[in-house]
């Protein structure tokens, strides 16, 4: 909230606090709240100033001067591009202290998508101000003159203040005046005023010039630091606490909270002035509905006691005269009652002229009587119809004017659009707006509040402020039956060709020689054995790219390692599947088996050869060859495409050369042979046949069968190149069904042309 909301917020809330626990009963609370909860609000509220745009969440709020009461603000919201104005209330009226509501500036806020308004007067209008002030000022020395006292309901803050500007510069230029004096009551109103003479920044430029004519008269008076000099400070305006000490003799003006005059000072001096017709009631303000502020404007004859009880002397008088049909003490009202409208609202024409200027598409009315929002909304669709006559392509505005706890559903759609920063910035982005040029930027998008960014991963620390952190997973297992021959075996079978990678050697040169071990304690020397157990190196295995095995031979101990991720975490639950079965497969009983049999017809004395080892037969999904894998990767597209699958002979280079454009969009093979074969052309021809010589020598040293495939799918034709799985097409679906089949059919048959040279025991 503003600065001067917050300074007033104090002391409103506690003021409601208050008066509502006078009215609640130990059964029955009207409060929602106590002080205790409005004073723990103070520390959690945070101050802005006027034209300040913060961000909550992703929402940006920007407060604008809504005219209402000091510090009272108008909203733009921006959720996700939509640009909502909430005005709450506000007043276009030039006043003399508060800077009036303005239209928002397009230029600079941009479209406003939703417009919240107030409905208060609904269409209603008032006479321009001057007239307004002659009018009320007239009234007050009329009552003044007659010798009666004048009562102006005000709330402790808003048009209380306002009222006090035009009575001070009135008395100030009517001496004949000034023998009258003029009241407001309340402790909040007085705690208010300091509020008022603080944030003189805060108001329009009028106060500013009071302000600076005051300090200059200070200072000529030689009064240097300007105390009591303020606009705010009054001449012929006095603060009454409280109405014991009062002086009820002779006219005078007294502004009185509340404005309703349902309880407090105001509905006191109502009872008590309300019989003598000298008096008058000037009403200034907005009235609700069903209280007495209402109710006095008809002029009723008689009015409830329930301040006062009926201590008046013409109740009193009166006696049972003075009861209604429920035995409630009546009090007859013979004062005057006037009205003039200075409620800090905006009137209906200057409310429907700020609707027609900010021209949003939709509008809601919010903060009025049901029959006052109906009006107004009758009013704006009857221009916005008229608008659309006399222009179709004026904007169309509808209107809503829902009651509390009504839900408004309001489609709204806008293109989300992703900033690309970082590393990927520095990618030129395409030439050209081809559909055909399929080039992908890949990174990770990323959504801070409505905001969406690209970048790649790296740049997650710098641009979004995350933190990456990898994962390195490890598990162990012991197998102690199982070889490393048998595990490479069972997981080749699963996962086809594995990579064997080295392992560190981890060296010590603070070790014991050779001939001395110190397993002995306190370090003590033994000799080393006469006969030592050879152990099989350790041995590392990469699975898939991402799942690493380390086996040793000295413990038969198994360790995996992998960077945890989606994909990871299967492949390496998968390999310790794996692992957990290959003993007691009926492959790890055959080789077990075979490997410790032995004749034992004669003794053990002899030495065997250990360094015989049984070798596994190579696992059938292991060592694919490239023909094996063409094969399996023509299935692939054979199960996608049928059968209308042929190999293209020649490369690449020369197969364009050699077909017609015509030829290619129509899947046609023919050579061009309009030409006359010279002698050039046919050198060019046996160049060109030692060219695809070379070019299918290359490939077959990359064990690629062929160049290419043609793939045939009703009248369309796609060229597969298996050097670097490049697809070409004229329709941008079929290239794409392709690229993805190809890609699937790697990830399962891959590597596809690598062939690894497997370690023979």
């Amino acid at each position: 909230m503003t600065h001067p909301t917050k300074a007033i917020y104090k002391w409103l809330i506690q003021d409601s606090v208050r008066v509502s626990n006078t009215s609640s009963t130990s059964d029955q609370r009207t409060s929602l709240y106590t002080e205790a909860d409005h004073i723990s609000t103070l520390p959690q509220i945070e101050t802005i100033d006027f034209y300040t745009t913060h961000t909550v969440s992703g929402v940006r709020i920007t407060p604008y001067p809504a005219g209402h009461v000091l510090g009272a603000a108008m909203f733009l919201i921006n959720i996700a591009g939509l640009n909502i104005w909430f005005t709450a209330d506000y007043s276009r009226e030039q006043d003399r202290h508060l800077v009036a509501a303005e239209v928002p500036n397009k230029s600079t806020v941009g479209k406003i998508d939703l417009l919240i308004t107030e409905s208060t007067f609904g269409i209603s209008n008032a006479p321009p101000r001057a007239e307004r002030e002659a009018g009320l000022l007239k009234a007050v020395t009329n009552i003044l003159n007659r010798g009666g006292k004048v009562l102006m309901p005000v709330f402790a803050l808003g048009r209380a203040q306002e009222l006090l500007l035009i009575l001070e510069d009135y008395w100030s230029k009517h001496p004949e005046l000034q023998k009258y004096p003029i009241y407001y009551t309340g402790n909040t109103a007085r705690k208010c005023m300091v509020v008022y003479q603080t944030y003189i920044n805060a108001m329009n430029d009028n106060i500013k010039r009071i302000f600076r004519e005051r300090m200059a008269e200070a200072e000529a008076a030689g009064n240097a630091k300007g105390v009591s000099a303020g606009p705010w400070d009054f001449r012929f305006v006095r603060s009454l606490r409280n109405l014991d000490r009062f002086d009820d003799v002779g006219g005078c003006v007294m502004l009185a909270s509340p404005g309703m005059l349902q309880s407090g000072m105001s509905r006191v001096l109502l009872e008590r002035w309300a019989p003598d017709p000298r008096n008058g009631v000037i009403m200034t303000g907005y009235n609700v509905e069903g209280t007495m502020a209402r109710t006095i404007l008809s002029e009723p004859e008689m009015i409830p006691a329930i301040m006062s009880g009926g201590n008046t002397g013409v109740g009193q008088q009166m006696g049972r005269k003075g009861r209604d049909d429920e035995g409630a003490v009546m009090i007859p009202r013979r004062c005057t009652v006037e009205e003039f409208q200075f409620a800090a609202h905006v009137t209906g024409v200057e409310n429907v002229d700020f609707i027609e200027q900010v021209a949003s598409p939709h509008v809601i009315l919010v903060h009025g009587e049901r029959s006052q929002a109906a009006r107004l909304r009758s009013r704006l669709l009857d221009l916005n119809s008229r608008r659309l006559a006399s222009n179709p392509h004026a904007h169309q505005t509808k209107v809503y004017s829902p009651e509390n706890g009504a839900e408004i559903k309001i489609p709204y759609r806008k293109d989300k659009m992703a900033k690309v920063v970082g590393k990927l910035a520095q990618i030129p982005p395409p030439a050209s707006t081809d559909p055909e040029d399929t080039r992908v930027v890949s990174g990770v998008l990323v959504q801070n509040g409505f905001k969406l960014s690209l970048m790649a991963p790296e740049d997650l620390r710098e641009y979004a402020g995350l933190t990456t952190t990898t994962i390195l997973c490890r598990q162990h297992i012991t197998l102690a039956a199982a070889g490393i021959e048998l595990i490479r075996w069972a997981l080749e079978g699963t996962f086809g060709s594995i990579e064997e990678v080295g392992v560190k050697q981890e060296t010590n040169n603070s070790g014991p020689t050779k001939g001395e071990l110190t397993n002995g304690e306190n370090g003590a020397k033994y000799e080393e054995a006469d006969e030592e157990i050879v152990a099989e190196p350790p041995r590392m295995f990469l699975i898939m790219g991402c799942v690493t095995l380390k086996w040793s031979g000295r413990d038969k101990r198994v360790e995996l390692e992998w960077e945890g991720n989606t994909m990871n975490d299967g492949i390496a639950d998968a390999v310790m599947a794996v692992l957990m079965t290959v003993e007691s497969s009926p492959a790890a009983v055959k080789y077990s088996s075979s490997k410790s049999s032995h004749s034992h017809g004669h003794g053990h004395g002899h030495a065997h050869d250990d360094g015989e080892k049984k070798v596994l037969p190579q696992n059938p999904h292991t060592g694919l060859t490239p023909q094996d894998r063409f094969l399996r990767l023509c299935m692939f597209l054979e199960e996608q495409f049928g059968d209308s699958i042929t190999p293209i002979e020649k490369g690449r280079l020369q197969y364009r050369a050699d077909i017609k454009p015509a030829a290619i969009e129509n899947g046609s093979h023919k050579r061009e042979e309009d030409a006359p074969n010279t002698e050039k052309e046919e050198e060019e021809e046996l160049d060109m046949e030692s060219a695809e010589a070379a070019e299918r020598a290359r490939l077959a040293a990359l064990g690629i069968p062929v160049p290419g495939l043609e793939i045939r799918f009703d009248k369309h034709v796609a060229r597969l190149w298996l050097e670097d799985l490049d697809v070409e097409c004229t329709t941008t679906v079929l290239r794409d069904r392709v690229k993805a089949v190809v890609e699937r059919a790697v990830e399962t048959i891959a590597p596809l042309w690598t062939v690894r040279e497997h370690s023979k025991e």
